[in-house]
């Protein structure tokens, strides 16, 4: 997308919180990496969004899903006020766990958050 680096930050979380997920990490890796190595990178934030309804109903069929939890969603500079928007499939990483009954979920939540993506 196009924009300023926090004005799309601040429109990917307002997008997510439009279909009920909510922030619920941020990370700056660029001052992460700065305050630990002294190695500066362009503007790169990891943001860890979660639907409370589904990760609920995530944990009761499989009580080590929160090895998925939250979804991650990360927002990249990429230079000339371009900046890349990318998240995980939760349907995809979800099947790793084996566990047919959180299919049709993590079916649901990866809907909801390819509608994010595609609204930005």
């Amino acid at each position: 997308v196009s924009g300023e680096f926090d004005d799309v930050v601040v429109k990917v979380t307002d997008e997510f919180k439009k279909v009920g997920f909510g922030l619920i990490t941020e990370i700056d890796m660029a001052q992460k990496l700065k305050e630990k190595l002294d190695k500066s990178i362009d503007p790169y934030m990891i943001l860890g969004v979660c639907h409370p309804g589904f990760a609920y109903e995530a944990i009761q069929a499989e009580p080590n899903i929160g090895v998925f939890l939250p979804c991650k969603v990360i927002v990249k500079q990429l230079g000339d006020n371009r900046i890349e928007v990318v998240s995980s499939n939760p349907a995809m990483l979800m099947k790793m766990l084996n566990n047919e009954s959180l299919d049709k979920l993590a079916d649901e939540v990866a809907e909801k958050m390819e509608l994010v993506i595609k609204s930005l």
